[in-house]
């Protein structure tokens, strides 16, 4: 039997300004007709912006990567997990 685990989400809102880089090196790729580092960067850009989450108060996520349970999210906030979580909402 598996005991419930606290998972420690990073920070939305650096993840946010990461975002934003990213898209402004996406538009300056173009640009400068760099199409394949473009393409690239709207790949990453759509991953990282996949995995923005957020915990309303008086709730909490579960998170399963493949099927095996990873770790519950308690706090309330603003978060990035892996992308490839599936996120399960409780209350």
């Amino acid at each position: 039997m598996k005991e419930e685990r606290t998972y420690n989400p990073a920070s939305g809102y650096l993840f946010l300004l990461l975002l934003l880089a990213i898209l402004a090196a996406t538009i300056f790729s173009f640009i400068n007709e760099a199409f394949v580092t473009g393409t690239i960067l709207i790949v990453v850009f759509l991953l990282t912006l996949i995995g923005l989450t957020v915990v309303n108060p008086n709730e909490s996520c579960v998170l399963v990567l493949f099927g095996a349970y990873k770790g519950t999210i308690k706090k309330n906030g603003f978060f990035w997990v892996n992308p490839f979580f599936q996120r399960r909402r409780i209350s």
